[in-house]
């Protein structure tokens, strides 16, 4: 990959490499855009479910593989017991990176 059009700061940060898309498959990015686009709220994981598109079977994978990359939490409502999910600092640090990096790039890409 040519990492030339990225900002020098991103380059040295600890998660440019990490930085999804690249290491997550289509599904789990998925999820990490709707946590994000939930704004800190919690979702079930049948919101999750739907919102991201991914079957609960396979949500259940893909939610163990970003909880041990530490990109989300999971924990149980306090009211209802129904588990949520939410990202965690460092998934809120790691998506903000990437989207300023992507808008960082459309805004040289057009004249």
């Amino acid at each position: 990959m040519n990492y030339a059009p990225y900002p020098a700061r991103l380059l040295t940060s600890t998660l440019f490499l990490s930085v999804p898309p690249t290491n997550v498959g289509e599904a789990a990015w998925d999820i990490l855009l709707a946590l994000h686009a939930d704004h800190g709220r919690e979702l079930s994981l049948a919101q999750l479910s739907a919102i991201a598109s991914v079957p609960m079977a396979r949500l259940e994978f893909w939610l163990a593989n970003l909880e041990e990359r530490e990109l989300i939490t999971g924990a149980a409502h306090r009211w209802t017991g129904e588990i949520v999910t939410a990202l965690t600092a460092r998934g809120r640090e790691l998506l903000q990176c990437y989207l300023s990096a992507t808008g960082d790039l459309q805004v040289g890409a057009h004249p």
